[in-house]
């Protein structure tokens, strides 16, 4: 955008723009003042700019129109579609229009930052409350990313702080229990509790848990034999019993032998191994036995009837079954009995080797006689020997105890040097820690008090030119420390600083405060891409103070692309138009008066010096106009120096004094005295001034001045009897006195700050003498 000059603004459909209007910049000029009365559109021209570049009609946005205020952007009876607006710059078009509510913007690439204010922002910049006014410099000291880690930071410091706290009281707690596990130990000699838990955990306890371990295997494998000679007992009872039983069935079957025939037992016997045969051969053609098949048939059920006949032979069956099945159960016993009997002496074997294993400690005292071979006398010989089995129980819970309390203690003691440990680490990173929240913290500050004195004191150097020498520009911002987002704005009034200026100072002075708070903050983001809009926002501001109002928008729009400053104004008008201001670096606009069918209406509002060269130099010049206006100009220039040479001029109600009442009053000593020097650089940058004196145009004016009343104020008879020369002559005479003493740009000789003479901005113009001759 800084490369970019702007051509000007095209607004259509936009508000008051009800016919398309279109606002030329001019080449060179920076700063644009639209002067119009109320209601001729000054605010759609500065609406239509922050459409451009924000995308809203903020004029609007404090009149109450509810949320679709959108609907009211376009003219009545225009659409939306109908809106747009058209940047010219020297790159191309920038153009916005709508649809609803949504502003889209064409060639974006040339879209320029717009900063707008308009008369409710200067209330909020100064008279708001502190929240509301933060957000108007919230951009320029947004640190939440760094209060974001200051936060975390100091977060760090509280966590550790408190995590020092706990772990400097579990040292408490561990030496605590290290102190009771030394007094349990009988308070041995050590010259600390620490370090006789050190010395202690540092043992070497391998012989000790080998001890323990030989000690619980004696006390396993001796357990492991109680159980054996009830079992052997019991078992032996059982073979016994089977014992008997298998005798008793063995003469039950003896018995029945005697009682049947021995050729019924033989014939018994056959008709079994028959019986099976004809089971699986039912149908046999001859019989098995003889080989004859006449008997062949009914074989089967014959030889299963003569079975089943023979009573006597089913209880010698049982018998023999009854006898087969003790046999079994007599065998089953006296394994049983043999498995217990060698599973006792392997047990009894397992304590004989611990006994006399070269690995058992000799202080483990082991029963003198050697365990029985008979498991019957096993019990005698565990009772005898019970309470050595006791002691290796009690010197196993000893140890097991001992063990369970060198673990605790080295728990403890670990846990001390762990917590110790933690202890030195925050101790030494604790400081380091806050020192670095500290820097954090003050540089944060420092950003922030920075941004705000550079902001302030801008504001101070903008308010001393609009008000020098009041001693009201010692303008402080400061952010609240206790709130958050809180800006606060104060002054030093009567001495007293740190004053609300809200509370002394007068709408005029708050209204001057609020425009240069809203140009400092302009200033610092990025103003060479910026347009600057001021929205009729110094109707407060008195007469003494506008023309340094003026001098200072001049001063700050030096480094904005453009400035469009709106007014209603009407000494501004007069003032620009008189060239009493820089009116060369400024583009001068005059509103006409507003319709519905005509829309916006303007003209470029020229110098009253400019309006008078441009009819003297027109190719038919209007002898009347050229008079009447030369007339005016002379009068002002007149009224200009016998102001500032204090002249005496007739007293009259209203002080409207004419040329016959000011000519005269500059008398012959100022005639004489009076110069205006001309600066004059040459292309090596040397400065030179060259004199003109003001006695030859002011003595010819007064020979020629009647020629203004004779063709611009009457109709009469003598002016068909003089030269159009002498109009002419008139005329460019004041042209040439407006030229020596009014510099173009710089504007009239004011400024006396030299002590030597009056000039102008710049030193274009030296007007001489300082005082009026005595």
């Amino acid at each position: 955008m800084s490369k970019v000059s702007l051509g000007g603004i095209k607004i259509e459909g936009l508000r008051g723009a009800a016919k398309p209007v279109e606002l030329t910049f001019e080449k060179g000029k920076k700063l644009t003042i639209i002067y119009g009365e109320n209601g001729t559109g000054k605010s759609t021209i500065c609406d239509a700019l922050d459409l451009l570049g924000n995308g809203k009609v903020g004029s609007l946005d404090t009149r109450g129109l509810g949320s679709a205020i959108h609907k009211y952007w376009p003219t009545v009876g225009k659409k939306a579609s109908d809106v747009r607006v058209t940047l010219k710059t020297s790159a191309g078009d920038c153009i916005a229009s709508l649809d609803k509510s949504n502003v889209n913007v064409a060639n974006a690439a040339l879209r320029p930052s717009v900063e707008v204010l308009r008369r409710a922002q200067i209330l909020k910049l100064v008279e708001a409350k502190p929240a509301e006014r933060y957000q108007a410099i919230s951009r320029f000291v947004d640190v939440a990313s760094a209060e974001a880690s200051e936060n975390s930071l100091r977060k760090l410091v509280k966590d550790t702080e408190d995590n020092e706290k706990i772990v400097i009281a579990r040292i408490d707690e561990n030496k605590r229990a290290i102190e009771s596990f030394w007094e349990r130990a009988g308070k041995p000699q050590a010259s600390s509790q620490i370090e006789w838990a050190k010395a202690l955990v540092a043992q070497d306890r391998s012989s000790l848990v080998a001890r323990k371990s030989m000690l619980d295997q004696l006390i396993l494998k001796w357990d492991a034999l109680s159980n054996h000679p009830a079992t052997t007992q019991s078992l032996r009872a059982a073979h016994s019993q089977c014992e008997a039983a298998l005798n008793e069935a063995n003469a039950k079957l003896a018995g029945l032998k005697d009682s049947v025939a021995a050729d019924y037992l033989e014939i018994l016997d056959l008709l079994k191994v028959a019986q099976a045969h004809l089971r699986s051969h039912p149908d046999p053609a001859t019989c098995p036995l003889c080989g004859s098949a006449e008997r062949a048939k009914g074989l089967a059920a014959e030889v299963d009837r003569r079975i089943e006949s023979q009573s006597a032979y089913d209880q010698l069956e049982a018998a023999r079954l009854e006898v087969s099945t003790k046999e079994l159960a007599l065998n089953g016993a006296k394994q049983r009995l043999q498995d217990a009997i060698h599973a006792a002496g392997v047990a009894a074997q397992g304590l004989s080797q611990l006994f006399s294993s070269d690995q058992l400690p000799a202080d483990i005292a082991v029963p003198k006689v050697a365990l029985p071979s008979d498991v019957a006398q096993w019990p005698d010989w565990l009772t005898l020997n019970q309470p050595l089995r006791d002691g290796w129980a009690s010197e196993s819970t000893t140890l097991a105890e001992d063990s369970r309390f060198i673990g605790t203690l080295k728990d403890a003691l670990t846990a001390y040097e762990q917590n110790a440990q933690a202890a030195g680490e925050h101790e030494e990173t604790l400081p380091h820690l806050k020192k670095m929240l500290d820097i954090v913290e003050g540089q944060r500050k420092q950003f922030t008090d920075s941004v705000l004195a550079g902001i302030a004191q801008r504001v101070g150097e903008l308010y001393d030119m609009v008000h020098p020498g009041e001693g009201l520009n010692k303008i402080s911002l400061a952010l609240d420390e206790g709130r958050r987002a809180s800006l606060d704005i104060t002054t030093e009034f009567g001495g007293k600083s740190d004053t609300p200026p809200q509370a002394y100072f007068s709408d005029s002075h708050l209204d001057t405060l609020g425009l240069c708070v809203f140009l400092a903050l302009a200033e610092r983001d990025a103003p060479e891409q910026k347009i600057l809009v001021l929205d009729d926002v110094l109707g407060s501001v008195d007469e003494p103070h506008v023309d340094r109002v003026i001098e200072m928008v001049y001063d700050v729009t030096a480094r904005f692309p453009h400035c469009l400053v709106t007014t209603h104004y009407g000494p501004w008008r007069h003032k620009l138009r008189w060239g009493w201001l820089k009116h060369g670096q400024c583009q001068f606009v005059e509103l006409r008066r507003w319709s519905l069918g005509a829309g916006i209406a303007y003209a470029n509002s020229l110098p009253e010096t400019t309006r008078l060269r441009a009819l003297v130099n027109a190719t038919d010049p209007d002898l009347q106009a050229i008079c009447a206006k030369a007339g005016v100009v002379l009068e002002a220039i007149l009224d200009f120096l016998t102001m500032t040479y204090e002249c005496s001029v007739p007293r009259r109600v209203g002080s409207n004094y004419t040329l016959g009442d000011l000519l005269p009053a500059i008398d012959g000593k100022l005639k004489k005295a009076l110069r205006v020097e001309h600066r004059e650089e040459d292309e090596h940058g040397q400065v030179t001034y060259t004199p003109f004196a003001l006695e030859p145009h002011l003595s010819k004016l007064v020979q020629i001045a009647q020629v203004r009343n004779v063709f611009g104020c009457h109709f009469n008879q003598i002016s068909f009897e003089l030269l159009d020369s002498d109009a002419l002559a008139f005329g460019l005479e004041v042209l040439a006195l407006a030229d020596a003493v009014i510099d173009q740009d710089a504007g009239w000789p004011r400024s006396s700050k030299s002590g030597s003479y009056w000039a102008t901005s710049g030193e274009t113009r030296r007007l001489h003498p300082l005082r009026k001759p005595s």
